[in-house]
C-alpha cells in the first residue's frame, strides 16, 4: 500500500490481469441479503482490506473515500444495513450491528479470501457516523487489525440524554424523521425508543477500558452541528484517556460530512492504516 497513490490514477492498461475492478455482492445476515460491492486494487495481492461502514441513513456514502483507499493499494467492501436502500427487512441500530459482524464474517470466508485476494491479516474497519458507532462496537474482533472512527454519532448516549433532556429528545426526533424515506419496517418513536432503551448499555463512555486497548483513529470535526464534539467526541476521548491506550486521535476544522476536507480525510485514513500495517510489518 502507499497513501500517495491515493490521488493519482493508477498507471494500468485496460485488459491487464490485475486491473481494478468492482464486483455485486450478497452478504447474508440473519436470513436476508445484504446488497453491497468489493472494489478491487491493482496488483496481483492479496492486498490489505476495508470494511467501509455509511452512516444514518447513508444519504453521505463516502464512495470518494472507497476510490481513494482503492487507488492507494487496498480492497474495499461497501455494504446497506438491513432494511435500507432497498435491502429487505426491517431497520434497526441493533440490525445495523449484527449486519457489520456478518459483513466481516463474509469476507473472511475462504472463498471471499481467495476470489478478491485479500490478505486476511489486514483487514480494517473504518466508518463514518452511525458507521463509526458501529465501528467502535465492532472493532473488538480479533480479526480486525485496526479501525478508524469518522464522527462516530454515540445513538447511546444520545439515548441516555433524551430520556432526561427534552430538547435533545427534539433534536432526536427532528433527526430521524429527516432519515425515513430510504428505511424500511420502522419509523421514527421505535428508533427512538430503541436508543433510549438501550441507551445505558451502547453508550461508547461505558465501553472506554475495552476501546483503549484496540488499535484506533478517532476523527472528529470541530463544526460538527450533527453530532456535536462537545456530546459526541470530547467525553468519550476523555474517558479512554484514562486508560493506556492505543488510540489516536485528530480534529478536523470542518462540519459533519467533511464537506470541505474529503481529500484531506481521505490523506488521513490512508496514512494511518499504512502505517499500521509498516508497523506490523517489522
Amino acid at each position: 500500500m502507499d497513501y500517495k497513490k491515493a490521488f493519482i490514477d493508477p498507471e494500468i492498461e485496460i485488459g491487464n490481469e490485475f486491473f481494478p475492478d468492482i464486483y455485486n455482492i450478497k452478504i447474508k445476515s440473519h436470513n436476508e441479503n445484504l446488497i453491497g460491492t468489493i472494489l478491487t486494487a491493482t496488483g496481483k495481492g492479496p492486498n490489505p482490506a476495508v470494511i467501509l461502514l455509511h452512516g444514518f441513513p447513508g444519504y453521505e456514502d463516502n464512495h470518494d473515500l472507497a476510490h481513494g483507499l482503492r487507488r492507494a493499494g487496498l480492497n474495499v467492501l461497501v455494504f446497506h444495513y438491513r432494511g435500507c436502500w432497498g435491502v429487505k427487512g426491517s431497520f434497526s441500530f441493533e440490525n445495523c450491528i449484527e449486519d457489520v459482524k456478518s459483513a466481516i464474517d463474509y469476507l473472511f470466508k475462504e472463498e471471499t479470501l481467495k476470489k478478491y485476494l485479500i490478505d486476511k491479516n489486514n483487514v480494517f474497519i473504518v466508518g463514518h457516523s452511525m458507521g463509526g458507532f458501529l465501528t467502535l462496537n465492532c472493532c473488538n474482533d480479533d480479526r480486525i487489525k485496526a479501525s478508524v472512527a469518522i464522527s462516530p454519532y454515540d445513538f447511546g448516549l444520545k439515548g441516555c440524554v433524551m430520556r432526561e433532556d427534552k430538547k435533545e429528545l427534539i433534536d432526536g426526533i427532528a433527526m430521524f424523521s429527516s432519515a425515513m424515506d430510504p428505511l424500511n419496517g420502522t419509523n421514527v418513536m421505535t428508533l427512538i425508543n430503541e436508543t433510549m432503551k438501550n441507551g445505558d448499555n451502547w453508550n461508547l463512555r461505558n465501553k472506554a477500558s475495552n476501546l483503549a486497548k484496540e488499535k484506533l483513529l478517532i476523527i472528529a470535526a470541530s463544526g460538527d452541528t450533527i453530532g456535536p464534539i462537545s456530546l459526541h467526541h470530547i467525553p468519550l476521548i476523555n474517558e479512554i484517556n484514562k486508560y493506556k491506550n492505543n488510540v489516536k486521535e485528530v480534529i478536523v476544522d470542518t462540519d459533519h460530512s467533511y464537506s470541505n476536507k474529503r481529500i484531506y480525510l481521505t490523506n488521513i485514513v490512508c496514512k494511518y492504516i499504512e502505517g499500521i500495517i509498516k508497523e506490523e510489518a517489522y
